[in-house]
């Protein structure tokens, strides 16, 4: 039975895939219709039929080709709609206890829904990293306000634990609430510094402030402030955030791009204090791995005499975040183990 169900989110996340291909492309070319206009082949425009539009094993049964005007079909779409199956199915392997969903427990239904959720956007803002070198500032903001939601409501509601890297709430309180709100401020206040184009003085004071108003938060709260799952996340958040604002201003925007920044708000608030460093430490394992293999591919074995040095870091954030939720009771162990 837990076979056809990760069989089952497979198949669905082939489905999502191909969707994530769509949204990627229109968000690019800013093509209107999403959600309601009828997909077509990039190159001739013509219509596509609903045999031509069955993840994967269209693009295999037409050669890769499209099958009107017989230009080549890019690898990138079947590879697409796999990664998404796969993200879907681990997501249910990992972060999902199929035995509740059996038993109608709606907050395991709900957990399920909002895992799909961030695996979909992650995939469409990974493959748009890929293909373009940037980061669409439309999906992260969804995935990063759905996420807050979660979390407040995790900070608030007694027996709810949907992210598990953070802490259970001790329930509803007024320093429950007054710390949800402080968080959300400094997330507003990490927007203002992304998208103002202040002097990077200010920058630096305004991460300050909020440094500050955490600390004497902590000071003055009648219980440790990282009982408090929001606030527990945003100082993952701040963590990150100021590692990567750091490597922006020394390399003047050579290292890593400002829409990295915006992927350290949504790692942070999954991997909280506990966990982002462990994160950070994956992620800059399999870049460092991965960017290596590509640049002595492309000097040696293509020959390439000019080597593309810049490759795309939302991937590889993508990859730490998740791998890090799906073994969190395993880096807990080895934690323990060494502490």
């Amino acid at each position: 039975m837990n076979a056809f169900f990760y069989i089952s989110l497979f198949l669905f996340g082939l489905v999502f895939g191909s969707f994530a291909s769509v949204i990627i492309y229109r968000l690019r070319s800013g093509e209107g219709g999403i959600w309601w206009g009828r997909s077509h082949c990039g190159s001739c425009n013509t219509i596509l039929k609903s045999i031509e539009l069955i993840p994967v094993v269209s693009w295999v049964l037409q050669r890769w080709k499209c099958k009107n005007c017989k230009k080549q079909i890019a690898a990138i779409y079947p590879l697409l709609e796999i990664c998404t199956g796969l993200m879907f199915a681990l997501t249910g392997y990992f972060l999902i206890d199929f035995s509740l969903i059996l038993a109608g427990n709606l907050l395991e239904i709900g957990t399920l829904l909002f895992y799909l959720s961030i695996s979909f956007l992650t995939i469409i803002y990974v493959f748009y990293d890929i293909l373009f070198l940037e980061i669409p500032e439309i999906i992260l903001l969804i995935a990063i306000v759905l996420t807050a939601i979660v979390v407040v409501v995790q900070s608030l509601v007694p027996g709810v634990h949907i992210i598990h890297t953070l802490p259970w709430a001790n329930g509803a309180s007024e320093i429950s609430s007054i710390g949800v709100v402080l968080s959300i401020g400094i997330i507003g206040s990490l927007y203002a510094i992304m998208l103002k184009g202040w002097k990077e003085i200010l920058d630096a004071l305004i991460l300050f402030i909020a440094i500050a108003i955490l600390y004497f938060f902590s000071t003055t709260s009648f219980s440790s402030i990282t009982s408090i799952p929001f606030i527990h996340a945003i100082i993952g958040v701040l963590g990150i955030f100021i590692f990567f604002f750091l490597q922006i201003v020394l390399s003047r925007g050579t290292w890593m791009g400002e829409g990295d920044l915006r992927i350290a708000i949504l790692v942070g608030l999954f991997l909280g204090m506990t966990y982002s460093f462990i994160g950070m430490m994956i992620t800059y394992f399999i870049g460092s791995i991965i960017g290596v293999t590509m640049i002595l591919y492309s000097k040696y074995i293509l020959k390439h005499k000019e080597v593309q040095t810049q490759v795309p870091f939302g991937p590889f954030l993508a990859i730490g975040m998740f791998v890090t939720l799906w073994y969190t009771e395993e880096i807990a162990n080895l934690i323990s183990f060494y502490l």
